[in-house]
């Protein structure tokens, strides 16, 4: 607790020689304005500096300080007046307010780029502040001191935004840019016609930003040459039809997987998708015998295991995975599904019976749907040797001979 000053007192300590004294008093917090004023012109920078950071030090003293010539004085006021930056709205100290307003124009002119970058990343969220600041910051060279205002400020408006970029911001500036939220079509366009990879990457990232349907299209034409482009393509809200099976055919698959799982895919689509990648891969058309790696075996475990828990080994899922050729993960997914070894499910499917086929997909709980497309893509059971449903869509053999079709392998597992 520091006891209270006493107006003498005080003008003593301001007027010591002992710049320990002045030292003192310039950090208080019930020293009187006049003293901070007069302190203010202090031949210590550190004196002058606990003066700037100093909450009680009137907004003239503050105009003073905001053209010292030290910078680690301008820095600590910048960082004081950048706390009083939300209050710039108040109504209740119009006066206060203006002081303000001409310490942060002169702050924001200053040659450090350190001062600049506190402004700006105290007024980043501000629509209080005035516009001529905030554009100024935007305009900055420095990206430390552009970029805050450029991705937040709520200031600038999509004229401010295609102005900066038709005068040719770029780098990081324009990424900046790019992850604003709500970003209309016409700033959009003008980002993607700077040509600038990067920055395009970043828009498409965000999916706030509005893109062209047609403008979609024609980046995904580009893709192949941008590999940077291909992750936020395939998340990428309302893609077309004509994009996704264009993706399809040259990501990486890792994000296949990714491009699968895009919700409200029609099933023409996902089939199409499904030609291209078994087309990429060059696999048969029917399942091996040769199984997989003891290391393959556990990442498929885990695959399906993690999706299952997640309630994602759907029949449809399954369907996808089987349309890109995915033989693996479906008998494993089946397998789980129908709580059996994966080594009895693949023997199962290698049977090549189209009742022993149909009972492990009715076991795992699914549809004669699927039972169907297992048959036909990877038991590789001919259209017309294998088991249509019924004129109910349900599977057309009793459950007593699908269960003893199942105990069948069980009993017999190699």
């Amino acid at each position: 607790m520091q006891t209270a000053l006493v107006y003498e007192t005080a003008k003593e300590m301001a007027e010591s020689k002992d710049p320990e004294v002045r030292l003192t008093l310039a950090k208080r917090n019930d020293t009187r304005p006049e003293f901070l004023y007069y302190l203010a012109e202090d031949e210590s920078p550190e004196i002058r500096k606990a003066v700037a950071s100093n909450a009680k030090t009137p907004s003239q003293a503050d105009l003073l300080l905001a053209r010292d010539k030290d910078t680690l004085v301008r820095e600590q006021l910048a960082e004081k007046i950048a706390k009083l930056a939300p209050e710039l709205d108040s109504k209740n100290q119009r006066r206060a307010h203006e002081f303000v307003v001409k310490t942060l124009q002169i702050l924001v002119e200053d040659q450090q780029e350190k001062v600049r970058q506190i402004l700006s990343v105290a007024v980043k969220d501000l629509d209080t502040v005035p516009v001529a600041l905030v554009r100024k910051l935007a305009a900055d060279s420095e990206d430390s001191v552009a970029v805050p205002v450029l991705q937040f400020s709520p200031i600038l408006t999509d004229d401010d935004l295609l102005k900066l970029i038709w005068d040719g911001v770029r780098g990081a500036r324009l990424k900046a840019i790019s992850r604003r939220s709500n970003l209309g079509e016409q700033v959009t366009d003008a980002i993607i016609e700077t040509e600038d990879g990067d920055a395009i990457a970043a828009l498409l990232d965000n999916h706030s930003a509005q893109i062209r349907e047609e403008t979609l299209d024609m980046l995904v034409d580009r893709a192949p040459a941008v590999q940077i482009w291909h992750k936020p393509l395939v998340t990428r809200p309302k893609l077309s039809s004509l994009s996704i099976k264009r993706l399809a055919t040259f990501v990486t698959e890792n994000l296949l997987e990714a491009l699968l799982d895009r919700p409200g895919m029609d099933p023409e689509t996902a089939t199409a998708i499904g030609l291209v990648v078994r087309q990429r891969l060059g696999e048969e058309e029917v399942l091996d015998d040769k199984g997989t790696s003891e290391q393959e075996e556990k990442a498929l475990v885990a695959e399906v295991e993690k999706l299952d828990r997640a309630g994602k080994l759907t029949e449809d899922r399954i369907t996808t995975r089987l349309h890109c050729g995915d033989r693996e993960f479906a008998i494993h997914a089946l397998a789980l599904k129908a709580a059996l070894p994966p080594k009895v499910a693949r023997r199962m499917i290698l049977s090549r019976a189209a009742k022993t086929v149909v009972a492990l997909v009715w076991k795992a709980g699914f549809t004669m749907e699927l039972a169907s497309l297992v048959q036909l893509r990877l038991a590789g059971i001919p259209p017309q040797q294998s088991i249509k449903a019924d004129a109910e869509g349900q599977v057309p053999i009793s459950e007593k001979e699908l269960d003893w079709q199942v105990t069948l392998y069980l009993d017999n597992p190699e």
